[in-house]
C-alpha cells in the first residue's frame, strides 16, 4: 500500500476515513483478489491497535462493506483475520453486526458462514431490540438460521446424553464446557430432562460434585430451581455443608434475574415446577407452570407440556396479588370475568423459595404490563425507531457515527410483493408471531414461494434447465456496489474543491468510470432477466390460456350430462308417477303429470334427438306466424280426467303408440325453468308498477304524505362511509365452540362480527320491493293478487346473499322508521320484548297496510346456524268495494270506497353453513303458505335446499290453488333473480280435449307468463349490503332533530361501526349493554315503572287466531306518526311523550 494511502486512512478529520482510502478498499473488495486485499488487512490490523477510544471501528466498517458489495469468499477471507470479529458492529451505537446486516440483505451464504464462525453470537439484538431472525429476508435466509439453531440444541442434547452416560469420575466433554461458555447458549434450553435418566445437566454436575461445571451451567442460564423426572430439586441428597450446595444457595439468594430492568420487547417466558393449591383435603400440589406469549398455563407433569394443559389465565384478564406480612413464598393470580361470563379463577400458588416465587412474581407482573400495553396494536411499528437496515447502515457512515443519518448509501430496494412475509414461527423463534410483522420493515422485499413453485413445475424440458433468472446471485450484488461506488464518488467530488491533489483527481475519474462500467453491466443483467421473465411470463399464460379451455370443456360436459341426467330423471318419474290403472285409476297430482295410454316405451331418448326435436317445433311455430313456445296442435289419443285430493291439476294427453316417441317426453318443467334461466320468457306480461316502478308524481302533489314533514328522506345516499369491510380479524370458532345447541340470542358475540345495521332495519328491508304490494292491490284477479302478495313475501331473501355478518341486537324499546317519498309509503318498528326478543313493525300506504312481527328460534347446531322464524307477517289490500263484495270497510280517510283483503304468511328456515371452513353459505328452505283470508285461496312458495352440488341454489317452485284446492297458477324462479308464474295447464304440450277453447287454455293461444318479481341490481358494497339497506341507517341533519330519540340511527356503538371505529364500536356496545342491564335491574327493584311498548301492543288477530302486534292509535292514524307531527310542528329536538332514555350519552 503507498504512503499516501497509509496517510489517508488516518489523516481524517475527527477520526474518519477519508474517501481515497474508502474508494480503494471497496475496489480491492470487489476484486476479491487475495493479494489486493492483505495490505489492506495489515494496515486496517496497525491501525486498530493505534487507535483511541472514540475512533470508527475500521474492521467492522470493512467487513459490512464486504458484506455489501463483495462475494463471500472475500467475505471469509476478512474472517480469517484474527483483527475480524464476526460480531462486529457498525455503525458505533445502532447495535447492527453482520449478521444482522447479511440478513437483511437476505444474503444466505454469507449467514450460514457467519453462523460457522466461532463465537458468533446470533441472539444480540440490535438498537431497536431486534435479532437477526427477525430482520430476516427471504425464506432461505429464516430457515439457514433456524436450521443451525436445531443444530445448536441437538448438539447440545448430545453432549448431554454423553456426559450423563460417561463414568462419573471423567470430566465433562470438552465441547460441553465450550458450548455454556458460547454467547449462542441462550439459546438452549439448559433445563431439558435427559429421556434415559430423567436429571438435568444441573443435577447431573451437582451429583457428581462438579462445582466448575455447577458454576458454567447456571452462568449460562440454568434454572437453579429446576426438578427432575422425580420432582428432585438440585444438589438433592447433598449434604447441607457442601460446596456445591453452598454454591446454589448464594447464587439462589443473588439472583441477578431480579435486577434486570431493561425494557421489554416481547411478553417473559418462564417455566418451573409450583405448587398450587386444589382444596382443603387435597392441599398443594406440584404443578408444571409455563409463562409464554401472555398466558400462564400448567400441567400435572413437565411432560404433558407438549399435550393438553390443564387450565390457563391470559395475562389480558389476569391480576396478580402478593401476599400480605412476611408470607414470601405464596402469591396468587386471579382472572377477571370476560364480558358475556361469570367465571371467574383463583390460583393459589407457593414457590420452594422466596426468590423464586419473586421470580414467578416479577415474570407475571411484567407480562401483564406487556400485553396491556400492546393489546390492540402488537403488530404495529414505531415508524421512527423501526427503520430498516438498509436506511440505516450507510457507506459514508464509515466515516463517522454522526453521518449516519444523512447517507444517500444504501442497498436497491424492489418493491415488496403483496402477500409474500417470512415463514411462521417455531420453537426456535422466540418472539410471538403476530409481533414478527413486516411492518417493522416496509423497504424489505420478502421473498415468496416461486422459488418452490418453479422447482415443482417441471412441465417443460426447456425450463426445466433455466428455473430461475439470470445473475441471480449477483443482481443485487451488482447494485449495492453502483450505490456503493456512486455515493464514493459524490465524496470524493465534495473534496476537490478543498485539495488539488492529482491523486485524488485521478481517483474520481477511475471512479467515475469504474461506476459507468459497473451500470452498463447492470443494465446487462436487467436486460436478461427482463427477458427470462417475459418469456416465463408467456409461458405461464399459454398454459392459463390452455387450462381455462380445457376448465371451459370440461364444465360445458358437465351441464350436459347434468342436464341430460336431469331429463331422464323427469321422463322416467312422470313415466312412473303418470301410469294408471286401467286407463282409470288415480294420478299423482303435478304440474306436468301425463295420464298415460297404451303400451310406452321406457327407452331413454338421446340428448341429439331431443335437440332435433326442439328446433323443428319451434321451426313450425315459426313459419305458422306463432311464438316459438306457442303449443303445437294436439296429437290424437285420450286421457282420463283424474283428481287428487285437495289440489287438482289439468291433465294434458299423451300421444297414442303410434305418435312420435319425443312428443310423450316433452318435459313443461324442464320447459318453464330454462325459459326462465335464460330470461327468454315470451308473452310475458309486467305489472306497470313493476316495469316503471313507482310514478315520478312530482313530490308537491303527493296527497298521502307530507313532503316537508319528511323532508330528511328525499335525498336517499348510495354509498356507506367507509369504502370497504376491514373489520378485525376475529375467529368466529372460538366464539362458538363452546355454545352448540344453545339460542343464537344469548350468545355474546364481539362487534367485529356486526354489520353497520340493526335488526330493526334488517327487518325494515322487507319493504324493498314493496311495489309488489302495490301490483297487487292494482290486480282484479284474486289469483294473481294472492301471487303478487307471495311474491312481496319471498323478496326480502334477495338481500341476504352474503349477508353473514350479523346486525346489532336492538334495546327494549328500541325504533326505527323509515319513510319513502317515491314510493309513497311509511314503515316504524319497535323492539317490544327482549326476552325472547320480539320486534313488531307497521307499514302504510294508499293501498296496502304491512304489519307482523319478528320472533324466531335461532340454534347454532355446531355446524350451521339454523333460524325457523315462528312470527306471522301480514298484508292488508285496499281494493276497490266491487273486487271484493261483503269484506271488511277499510278505514278512512285512506279507504273511502275500498275493503280490506287479508293475507297472512310465515317465514321460512333460513340456514348459515360453511363458516368454519371460512366458506360461509346463506340458504333458506322450506314451504311458504301464503292465505288469503277472504276467498280461502292460497299461494304455496317451496324454497328447494341448495344441496351439496348447490345446483338446486336459491330454486322456487310453487302455485296458487283455490279454495277447493284446483291449481290456477303455476309458479317457479329463483330468490335471487325473479320469480314468474304462469295459468296451470298452459304451455307446450297436448291439452284436454274438454278443455275450453276460449279461456287461455286454447291450444291455439299462446302461454301467458307473469312476471311477479325481479330482482334490482346489487353492485358490490361494504358488508355486502344492498343499495337500500345502505340508505336506512343514514340520519342526515335535516332528519335528526324529528326522529324519535330511541331510534337506532342514534345508537352511539352501531354509528361508530359504521365509521369504521371497531374499537370505539365494541367500547360503546359494552357500556350500552352495561346501561341496559343497569335499567332491568332498577326495574326489578321497582327503582323505575315496569316496562310496556310504547307504540305496539298485543292483540288476538281473528283470521289467524294468533298474536299480532297492532300499532297504537289515536282515532283512525298511528301514534307515532301523530307524535312525530307534533315534534315537526314545534321545530324539532323537541322530547317525545313518554319516551324513556334508552341510548348511553357518548359521542361515536
Amino acid at each position: 500500500m503507498s504512503t499516501s494511502s497509509q496517510r489517508s486512512l488516518r489523516s481524517g478529520e475527527a477520526g474518519a476515513i477519508e474517501p481515497l482510502y474508502q474508494v480503494k478498499l471497496l475496489s480491492a473488495l470487489r476484486s476479491g483478489d487475495p493479494a489486493l486485499i492483505h495490505p489492506f488487512l495489515a494496515e486496517i490490523a496497525r491501525d486498530r491497535r493505534k487507535s483511541g477510544e472514540g475512533d470508527v471501528d475500521v474492521c467492522a466498517a470493512a467487513l459490512h462493506l464486504a458484506i455489501r458489495c463483495a462475494s463471500c469468499d472475500t467475505v471469509s477471507l476478512l474472517l480469517s483475520h484474527r483483527s475480524i470479529s464476526p460480531n462486529a458492529v457498525h455503525p458505533p451505537g445502532s447495535g447492527t453486526t453482520a449478521l444482522h446486516l447479511a440478513a437483511s440483505l437476505g444474503r444466505a451464504d454469507v449467514v450460514k458462514l457467519l453462523l460457522e464462525q466461532e463465537g458468533i453470537d446470533d441472539v444480540v439484538r440490535d438498537s431497536h431490540g431486534r435479532n437477526c431472525l427477525d430482520v430476516a429476508k427471504g425464506k432461505e435466509v429464516v430457515r439457514a438460521i433456524r436450521d443451525s439453531r436445531s443444530f445448536l440444541n441437538a448438539q447440545y442434547l448430545s453432549l448431554l446424553h454423553s456426559y450423563i452416560s460417561s463414568p462419573q469420575a471423567q470430566s465433562p466433554p470438552a465441547a460441553l464446557l465450550t458450548l455454556l461458555e458460547s454467547p449462542r447458549v441462550k439459546l438452549i434450553d439448559l433445563s431439558h430432562i435427559d429421556e434415559s435418566s430423567g436429571t438435568t445437566l444441573l443435577h447431573e454436575a451437582a451429583r457428581r460434585k462438579d462445582l466448575r461445571l455447577v458454576e458454567l451451567a447456571v452462568r449460562a442460564g440454568a434454572d437453579v430451581f429446576a426438578r427432575d423426572r422425580r420432582g428432585h430439586a438440585v444438589g438433592h441428597g447433598l449434604p447441607k455443608d457442601d460446596r456445591v450446595r453452598v454454591f446454589l444457595r448464594q447464587f439462589t439468594n443473588h439472583d441477578t434475574t431480579l435486577l434486570d430492568d431493561a425494557p421489554l420487547t416481547e411478553p417473559p417466558t418462564l417455566k418451573g415446577y409450583l405448587s398450587k393449591y386444589t382444596n382443603v383435603a387435597r392441599g398443594y400440589n406440584s404443578r408444571w407452570f409455563v409463562l409464554k406469549d401472555g398466558v400462564l398455563s400448567y400441567y400435572r407433569h413437565q411432560g404433558d407440556e407438549n399435550i393438553a394443559s390443564r387450565g390457563s389465565i391470559s395475562m389480558k384478564n389476569a391480576v396478580l396479588k402478593i401476599a400480605p406480612g412476611g408470607e414470601k413464598l405464596r402469591f396468587e393470580v386471579h382472572s377477571t370475568p370476560q364480558r358475556g361470563h361469570s367465571g371467574q379463577q383463583k390460583w393459589y400458588l407457593k414457590a420452594n423459595h422466596p426468590v423464586e416465587a419473586a421470580r414467578w412474581a416479577q415474570a407475571i407482573g411484567k407480562s401483564i404490563e406487556w400485553v396491556r400495553n400492546h393489546d390492540g396494536d402488537g403488530n404495529a411499528s414505531d415508524n421512527g425507531s423501526r427503520r430498516s437496515i438498509d436506511g440505516e447502515v450507510g457507506l459514508a457512515s464509515i466515516s463517522r457515527a454522526t453521518s449516519l443519518r444523512g447517507s444517500t448509501f444504501a442497498t436497491v430496494r424492489t418493491r415488496r410483493v403483496e402477500g409474500s412475509g417470512v415463514e411462521s414461527a417455531t420453537e426456535d423463534d422466540d418472539r410471538p408471531s403476530s409481533f414478527r410483522q413486516d411492518t417493522e420493515y416496509p423497504d424489505r422485499q420478502y421473498e415468496t414461494g416461486a422459488e418452490d413453485d418453479e422447482e415443482n413445475d417441471a412441465s417443460s424440458a426447456a425450463e426445466s434447465t433455466n428455473k430461475v433468472p439470470p445473475y441471480e446471485a449477483q443482481f443485487e450484488l451488482q447494485g449495492n456496489s453502483i450505490s456503493a461506488q456512486m455515493e464514493l464518488t459524490t465524496q470524493l467530488l465534495s473534496k476537490i474543491s478543498d485539495s488539488p491533489d492529482p491523486e485524488l483527481k485521478q481517483a474520481l475519474k477511475d471512479s467515475a468510470s469504474m461506476v459507468q462500467g459497473m451500470f452498463n453491466e447492470y443494465s446487462r443483467m436487467v436486460r436478461d432477466r427482463e427477458d427470462w421473465w417475459k418469456a416465463k411470463l408467456d409461458r405461464e399464460r399459454k398454459r392459463q390460456d390452455v387450462w381455462e379451455e380445457s376448465l371451459k370443456a370440461v364444465v360445458r360436459e358437465g351441464e350436459l350430462l347434468e342436464s341430460e341426467l336431469r331429463n331422464r330423471s323427469r321422463r322416467k318419474s312422470r313415466l312412473v308417477e303418470g301410469s294408471v290403472s286401467d286407463g282409470m285409476g288415480p294420478l299423482k297430482a303435478r304440474p306436468s303429470s301425463l295420464a298415460l295410454t297404451g303400451a310406452q316405451s321406457n327407452l331413454a331418448v338421446p340428448t341429439a334427438v331431443l335437440s332435433m326435436f326442439a328446433s323443428a317445433v319451434e321451426s313450425q311455430a315459426q313459419s305458422e306466424g306463432a311464438m316459438p313456445l306457442a303449443s303445437p296442435p294436439a296429437a290424437p289419443g285420450t286421457s282420463t280426467p283424474a283428481r287428487s285430493p285437495g289440489r287438482q291439476y289439468p291433465l294434458s294427453i299423451v300421444p297414442s303408440p303410434g305418435a312420435p316417441e319425443m312428443e310423450a317426453d316433452t318435459d313443461e318443467e324442464d320447459e318453464f325453468f330454462d325459459a326462465i334461466e335464460s330470461n327468454a320468457l315470451p308473452n310475458l306480461v309486467v305489472s306497470q308498477s313493476l316495469a316503471q316502478g313507482h310514478p315520478t308524481t312530482p313530490l308537491n302533489s303527493l296527497t298521502y304524505l307530507n313532503v316537508e314533514q319528511y323532508l330528511g328522506y328525499q335525498q336517499l345516499r348510495s354509498r356507506l362511509p367507509i369504502d370497504a369491510d376491514n373489520r378485525p380479524s376475529t375467529s368466529l370458532w372460538a366464539v362458538l365452540k363452546h355454545s352448540i345447541g344453545k339460542d343464537l340470542t344469548k350468545i355474546s358475540f364481539p362487534v367485529f362480527f356486526n354489520e353497520p345495521t340493526s335488526m330493526l332495519q334488517r327487518m325494515a328491508e322487507d319493504m324493498e320491493f314493496s311495489e309488489c304490494l302495490d301490483a297487487a292491490a292494482a290486480e282484479r284477479d284474486p289469483h294473481r293478487r294472492i301471487a303478487f302478495v307471495a311474491a312481496f313475501a319471498m323478496s326480502n331473501y334477495s338481500s341476504t346473499i352474503g349477508r353473514i355478518a350479523k346486525p346489532f341486537n336492538p334495546m327494549l324499546s328500541e325504533t326505527f322508521e323509515y319513510v319513502r317519498l317515491d314510493k309513497e309509503y311509511r314503515y316504524v318498528s319497535e323492539q317490544v320484548s327482549h326476552h325472547p326478543p320480539i320486534s313488531a313493525c307497521w307499514a302504510e300506504s294508499p293501498a296496502w297496510n304491512y304489519y307482523g312481527e319478528v320472533d324466531a328460534q335461532n340454534k347454532f347446531m355446531g355446524k350451521s346456524f339454523e333460524i325457523r322464524p315462528t312470527g306471522i307477517a301480514h298484508a292488508d289490500l285496499l281494493i276497490p268495494e266491487e273486487w271484493g263484495p261483503g269484506y271488511p270497510e277499510a278505514p278512512t280517510p285512506r279507504g273511502k270506497g275500498k275493503v280490506i283483503e287479508h293475507h297472512s304468511w310465515k317465514k321460512v328456515t333460513t340456514s348459515v353453513s360453511g363458516f368454519i371452513l371460512g366458506q360461509p353459505t346463506i340458504d333458506h328452505y322450506g314451504d311458504m303458505i301464503v292465505t288469503n283470508h277472504r276467498t280461502g285461496d292460497q299461494c304455496v312458495l317451496t324454497f328447494k335446499p341448495r344441496g351439496w352440488r348447490g345446483r338446486d341454489a336459491y330454486e322456487i317452485s310453487g302455485y296458487v290453488s283455490d279454495s277447493e284446492g284446483n291449481v290456477t297458477y303455476e309458479i317457479a324462479g329463483r330468490w335471487n333473480s325473479q320469480l314468474v308464474a304462469r295459468r296451470a295447464g298452459t304451455g307446450i304440450g297436448s291439452l284436454h280435449p274438454d278443455v275450453s277453447v276460449s279461456g287461455p287454455a286454447s291450444p291455439t293461444s299462446e302461454p301467458e307468463y307473469i312476471l311477479l318479481w325481479r330482482n334490482t341490481e346489487k353492485p358490490p358494497a361494504p358488508f355486502n349490503l344492498t343499495p337500500f339497506a345502505i340508505t336506512l341507517n343514514d340520519c342526515p341533519t335535516t332528519l335528526r332533530p324529528f326522529v324519535c330519540n330511541t331510534d337506532c340511527r342514534l345508537r352511539p356503538d352501531q354509528r361508530a361501526f359504521e365509521l369504521g371505529k371497531y374499537e370505539r364500536a365494541n367500547d360503546l356496545k359494552n357500556k350500552q349493554e352495561e346501561f341496559q342491564r343497569a335499567m332491568r335491574k332498577a326495574r326489578e327493584e321497582g327503582k323505575l315503572h315496569p316496562h310496556a311498548p310504547r307504540w305496539f301492543s298485543a292483540e288476538k288477530e281473528p283470521d289467524t287466531g294468533e298474536r299480532v302486534w297492532v300499532p297504537s292509535r289515536v282515532g283512525e292514524v298511528v301514534e307515532y306518526w301523530l307524535e312525530r307531527e307534533r315534534v315537526w310542528k314545534e321545530g324539532g329536538g323537541a322530547p317525545w311523550k313518554d319516551v324513556d332514555k334508552i341510548f348511553i350519552d357518548d359521542e361515536p
